[in-house]
C-alpha cells in the first residue's frame, strides 16, 4: 500500500526533530566537554610549570644568596646553562653583575617594588630590537637582591614540555604577556587558568583532531537517543492520540462507513435459531478492529448515540435487504433511551418495520441499561409496543433500571449480562445474584435471554432454571450478513 503525504511528513518530522535536537545538543555537550578538558589539561601543565618555577627560583636563591662574593656566584652560575645573566644589587649599588653592558642599577630589576618569584622584561639589543626575556627576582635581605635573566629559549629548553597530541595550541603567560604560544594567545585564553602562588597563567586550545573525533563521538552517540525518543513518541502519540480525537474518529468513521454489523444467533433452549442481535463492529484505517468496549462508551460520552443509533438502523436496513427468509425470526437492534424519546423515533421506526417486513424480520429493541429510563421513555417504549415491536432490557443488572421499573413497564425481554453468567461454577459474589435475577423474571413473566454463554456447563445451569434463550460463543459467534445468508435463510 502506497503511504500518503500525511504519513510521509509524519515519520519525517517524528525523526528529523529529535534528530536535529539530539545532534544539536551533542555538539554543544562536545564543545563543553572539549572546553573543560582544555582546563583540565591547563591546570595539569600549570602544577607541573608550578613545581618547575619553585626549584628554578630555589636554585637562584641558593647562588644568589650571598651578593658581595662574585666569584662564587661566577662558579655556581656556570652550572646553571639556562641562567643567561645576573647581578645583585644593594641599596641600588651593583654588587655583582655577569654582564657589564646591562644598567642594572637603572633598571626596574632594582626597584623596591618587585617581588620576589618570576617576571618578565624586555630586554633591548645592539640593533633596537626587543626580547623578552624572564626575570627571577630573590628575596631582599640585609646582604643585598639578586636577579636572574633566562632567555626565552632557555626557559624552553627548561619546562621541557611534553607535546600533546590532543592539544596543538599552548600559551604561557607571565603576568600579562605572553612567553609560549605568543600567536594564538588570543585564542586560548578563553580558556587560561591562572596559578595562585605564582605569577604565571596557563590556557590550551584543543587541535582539530580531537575536536571532530569528539564531536564525531558525541554526534553518534546522540544518534541511538533520537531514535529512542523517536520511538517512544511515537507510543505515545499512537497510545493517546486516539483517545484524544476518538470522537472525531467515529464521525469520520460514520461518515466513511467504517462502522459495520455482524449479527450474533440466539438460541432456544430447543437449540433452534429464534433470532439475532446487531452488534456494531469498527475497522479503523489506522487503528485496525476497535473494541466496541472503547468506541460505545465513547460514543455516549459525546453525546453521539442518537446518530450512531441512525446510522446502525441505516446499516441494518441495508444488510437485510437481499435476504429471503423461510421463517421469521427476531432481530435486536440496541438503542439508548435517548433515542425512546427522540423526534426521529417514528420515522425511523416506519422504514425500519417495512424492511423487515419485506423480509419476514421481526424487530427487537434492545434499550440499553447504562443510561436511566425516564417517564417520557417509558411513554414511548408503550407506543412501540403496540406497533408489534418487541423490548428488551439490554445488560440486566449493570445498570439503572431498577425493580419498581420492572414493576411498571413490560418487557418482552429480559438480557442477562455476562458478568453474572460468569458466575456459573465459580465462588462468586455475585453468583447468587444469577438465580435471583432469574427467578425475578420468571415472576414478573419476562422471556430471559442469557449473553456470553461460553461453557456446557453455563448452558446447562441455565437452561435447568427455565432461562429461555442463549447467545455466547458456545453456540455461534457473530457473523456476517453474508454467513447469515447462506447457513439459515435461504430455504
Amino acid at each position: 500500500m502506497k503511504p500518503n503525504k500525511q504519513d510521509v511528513v509524519y515519520y519525517l518530522v517524528l525523526l528529523c526533530v529529535p534528530l536535529f535536537f539530539c545532534v544539536a545538543s551533542g555538539l554543544y555537550l562536545s564543545k563543553l566537554s572539549v572546553d573543560h578538558h582544555a582546563k583540565d589539561f591547563g591546570q595539569f601543565y600549570l602544577q607541573i610549570l608550578g613545581r618547575k618555577a619553585d626549584v628554578l627560583s630555589a636554585q637562584v636563591g641558593v647562588a644568589l644568596s650571598q651578593p658581595e662574593k662574585c666569584e662564587e656566584i661566577d662558579s655556581r652560575m656556570a652550572m646553571w646553562r639556562y641562567i643567561d645573566d645576573y647581578a645583585t644589587v644593594k641599596d641600588g649599588d651593583i654588587l655583582c653583575q655577569s654582564n657589564p653592558l646591562i644598567d642594572w642599577g637603572s633598571s626596574k630589576f632594582s626597584a623596591k617594588t618587585l617581588e620576589p618569584g618570576l617576571h618578565h622584561y624586555l630586554k633591548k639589543s645592539s640593533d633596537s630590537t626587543a626580547d623578552i626575556v624572564l626575570m627571577i627576582v630573590t628575596e631582599k635581605t640585609s646582604s643585598g637582591q639578586g636577579f636572574a635573566v633566562l632567555t626565552e629559549q632557555a626557559f624552553h629548553e627548561y619546562l621541557d614540555l611534553v607535546p600533546s597530541s590532543r592539544y596543538s595550541k599552548l600559551t604561557i603567560w607571565i603576568g600579562d604577556t605572553a612567553i609560549v604560544g605568543r600567536r594564538h594567545a588570543d585564542q586560548v585564553i578563553a580558556n587560561s587558568v591562572e596559578s595562585g602562588d605564582h605569577n604565571i597563567s596557563i590556557g590550551a586550545l584543543a587541535s582539530d583532531t580531537y575536536v571532530n573525533t569528539t564531536m564525531a563521538m558525541f554526534v553518534l552517540s546522540s544518534i541511538p537517543v533520537a531514535l529512542m525518543i523517536s520511538l517512544m513518541a511515537h507510543f505515545l502519540i499512537c497510545y493517546f492520540a486516539p483517545r484524544l480525537s476518538l470522537a472525531d474518529d467515529i464521525k469520520r468513521g460514520l461518515d466513511r462507513k467504517e462502522f459495520y454489523l455482524q449479527y450474533q444467533p440466539i438460541y432456544g433452549n430447543d437449540n433452534k435459531l429464534h433470532g439475532f442481535e446487531a452488534l456494531a463492529r469498527w475497522q479503523h484505517p489506522k487503528m485496525g478492529n476497535v473494541s466496541p468496549e472503547i468506541f460505545i462508551p465513547e460514543i455516549e460520552n459525546q453525546q453521539l448515540s442518537m446518530l450512531f443509533t441512525r446510522y446502525v438502523f441505516e446499516r441494518v436496513v441495508q444488510d437485510i435487504g437481499p435476504l429471503n427468509l423461510t421463517k421469521p425470526y427476531h432481530l435486536g437492534v440496541n438503542v439508548p433511551p435517548s433515542f425512546m424519546c427522540s423526534d426521529e423515533l417514528d420515522t425511523t421506526l416506519k422504514s425500519t418495520l417495512e424492511a423487515f417486513q419485506r423480509v419476514n424480520l421481526l424487530l427487537t429493541l434492545e434499550v440499553t441499561e447504562r443510561q436511566l429510563l425516564d417517564e417520557e421513555a417509558i411513554r414511548h417504549i408503550y407506543a412501540v409496543r403496540q406497533l408489534g415491536i418487541r423490548v428488551a432490557i439490554d445488560d440486566f443488572g449493570v445498570g439503572h433500571t431498577s425493580l419498581s421499573m420492572l414493576q411498571r413497564v413490560h418487557f418482552d425481554y429480559l438480557k442477562i449480562d455476562k458478568c453474572f453468567v460468569d458466575t456459573v461454577g465459580v465462588d462468586s459474589i455475585n453468583a447468587p445474584v444469577l438465580e435471583s435475577i432469574i427467578e425475578l423474571a420468571h415472576r414478573l413473566n419476562v422471556n430471559i435471554v442469557a449473553e456470553g454463554v461460553e461453557k456446557i456447563e453455563q448452558s446447562s445451569f441455565l437452561s435447568a432454571r427455565g432461562c429461555q434463550f442463549q447467545q455466547g460463543y458456545l453456540h455461534d459467534r457473530p457473523l456476517s450478513i453474508e454467513t447469515i445468508s447462506s447457513r439459515f435463510v435461504f430455504g
